[in-house]
């Protein structure tokens, strides 16, 4: 016979969550996107070497994108005040359109170096 589990099923680990828009806004937006890019931005203000610093500026673009990836999702599942979803979903358009001229400036300026 087979054993009941008492344990509820996930529903996915934090990173499905934060793509999917599952997370929340509050927690995508402060969580991910703000308190996630100040800590890229402090390392890669401390950084000296060149190599180390086009890295993490790449690391730093790929992450964007998929934290406003979910930062849009969960603007659209957003049950609250309608002005904070566009805004977010503003925050999230710009900083898209940043990270990808980061993702192709960025190496064809290093190529020039």
């Amino acid at each position: 016979m087979e054993e009941l589990s008492s344990e509820v099923p996930q529903e996915g680990g934090i990173i499905k969550k934060l793509i999917t828009g599952k997370l929340g806004l509050v927690d995508t937006f402060w969580g991910a996107y703000f308190l996630g890019g100040i800590l890229f931005n402090v390392i890669i203000k401390a950084l000296q070497d060149v190599s180390a610093l086009f890295i993490f500026n790449m690391s730093y673009a790929v992450y964007i994108l998929v934290v406003c990836i979910g930062v849009w999702k969960a603007a659209s599942l957003y049950q609250g005040k309608v002005y904070w979803a566009i805004l977010a979903k503003i925050t999230a358009a710009i900083s898209i359109v940043n990270s990808l001229v980061m993702l192709f400036a960025l190496p064809m300026a290093i190529m020039d170096i």
